[in-house]
């Protein structure tokens, strides 16, 4: 088998798999609004979905990424490592690359339904105490594998502290973000609230790295 049949096969697998947690996800989010969460079991979801409960614990781990997650945080992980053809550039070149892209990213990936199962699952983060919990380990892990990735970018250290901070500061950021869009009452577009806040990070990133 070539390599491209290999990739396509992989692919196909991956976009399979995206749906189906789209889909599971969102069964397991109309159940939590009509029951609780705490109220609704796994077990319930599965059958609602027509998926065994193995399937669910396989896809999300623990129940409450059945709110966390995100098909999105993958994109862009992606956009990091691939911008610029993923060869190593200096700080300051993947800045500048994540300027360009960003944009693109906020416009693809922010659709009108996005933004309403975002809203629907912010809910249960600011509400829910194992919801933020588990949110808080989820992002600590992101936090990681943007350092992985930049000091890969970069040819840097990935203990270097600023790429550290910096990491930090872009995945923090966007929390940041986020809460102030849910504490507002999702006033804003969201689109709106994700600019203003790239650019803030961005232009911290910079002052950070450069």
């Amino acid at each position: 088998m070539s390599d491209v049949s290999v990739e396509s096969s992989a692919g196909v697998w991956e976009r399979r798999k995206r749906e189906a947690m789209s889909r599971i996800q969102a069964v397991a989010l109309d159940l939590f609004e009509e029951y609780g969460y705490r109220a609704v079991t796994v077990e319930r979801i599965a059958s609602a979905a027509g998926v065994s409960a193995s399937s669910v614990y396989r896809y999300f781990g623990v129940k409450e990424m059945l709110v966390l997650y995100d098909e999105h945080d993958l994109r862009i992980l992606e956009a990091i490592r691939d911008s610029g053809g993923g060869e190593p550039m200096p700080p300051a070149d993947l800045i500048a690359a994540a300027r360009l892209l960003a944009p693109m990213l906020i416009e693809s990936m922010l659709t009108r339904e996005t933004e309403l199962r975002l809203r629907r699952r912010m809910r249960y983060v600011t509400t829910i105490p194992e919801i933020a919990d588990a949110q808080n380990r989820q992002m600590r892990d992101l936090e990681s594998r943007i350092v992985a990735l930049f000091a890969e970018r970069t040819g840097g250290d990935p203990n270097d502290l600023r790429l550290r901070v910096a990491a930090a500061t872009g995945v923090w950021g966007i929390i940041a973000a986020l809460n102030h869009w849910t504490t507002a009452d999702f006033v804003r577009p969201l689109r709106e609230v994700y600019t203003d806040a790239v650019d803030a990070v961005l232009s911290a990133i910079e002052r950070i790295l450069l």
